[in-house]
């Protein structure tokens, strides 16, 4: 049933400040908490990205609205339901919990630290990795519990993946190359699974070489540096239940050359989308 009890200041700018929009479902104005809502979000993307700190505004904006309109006098129009404060509180911490659940197994986006991608990432770039079907769970960059195994399909040769390797905490973008029970080759030539080169073709050859290499079916860029000290050949068997991995900068990558395969366990997920920096 409506009430006609007008919202308190006092509780108008402790909501405003923490939770921004919604106040404005407090103050019984949701034609307001939805363009707000909105503008936040986007904003809060953008500062992700930018790192512009523009989402603080919206703590100063919100209450000083929310005050005005209580002062006008309008507040004494009936009040909803959703006015009240218990039922704003809900509201947040449900949506709080949908974005944590939809970054922790869905979808999260990554930056990408250093330059061991390149040409494909570089520094800055942020990818949107998909989550749903991978063992390993993780929530703002911290590992959660995870499941026992992996789905071998959602894993292939060519793609782009994010992991924690086997004896670390901080999560890498590479490329996976091998599968278990596969013998990769790094070579001079170039990188050799099971016996057959992987097809490459030079595209530049300037301080940087780069190079169109195809594995399973997908194409993608890598590059060597010019006057880097001849590579060593190398050549590797992939473990039951583990994943090779490498960078796509060939001679500047910390990868599973250095410390080994990935078990299933860890893989966190399949980057989809890259916003470039």
């Amino acid at each position: 049933m409506a009430t006609v009890r007008p919202p308190k200041i006092w509780i108008a700018v402790i909501l405003g400040i923490f939770l921004q929009p919604f106040v404005f479902l407090y103050v019984n104005r949701p034609r307001l908490f939805w363009p707000y809502l909105l503008a936040a979000l986007v904003v809060a993307a953008v500062d992700w990205y930018l790192v512009l700190g523009l989402h603080l505004l919206f703590s100063l904006i919100c209450p000083l609205h929310a005050c005005w309109i209580i002062r006008r006098g309008k507040s004494l129009l009936p009040r909803r339901w959703y006015s009240r404060v218990w039922v704003v509180i809900g509201f947040y911490l449900g949506l709080m919990l949908g974005v944590m659940l939809v970054r922790a197994f869905l979808y999260e986006p990554y930056a990408v630290p250093s330059a061991s991608m390149h040409p494909t990432l570089v520094e800055g770039d942020v990818v949107i990795v998909q989550k749903w079907g991978f063992a390993q769970a993780a929530l703002f960059g911290h590992a959660l519990p995870g499941a026992e195994a992996v789905a071998p399909e959602r894993l292939q040769c060519g793609e782009v993946y994010v992991f924690y390797p086997a004896d670390r905490d901080e999560l890498y973008v590479k490329r996976l190359m091998a599968l278990p029970g596969d013998v990769i080759a790094i070579t001079e030539q170039g990188v050799v699974i099971n016996g057959e080169k992987l097809p490459s073709q030079r595209l530049s050859d300037t301080d940087i070489s780069l190079y169109a290499e195809t594995a399973e079916g997908e194409s993608y860029r890598i590059q060597y540096l010019k006057d880097a000290p001849p590579r060593e050949a190398r050549t590797f068997r992939v473990p039951e239940g583990r994943y090779f991995f490498l960078g796509d900068n060939r001679d500047n990558s910390d990868d599973s050359r250095h410390w080994g395969s990935v078990p299933a366990e860890r893989i966190v997920g399949e980057v989809v989308a890259v916003v470039p920096n």
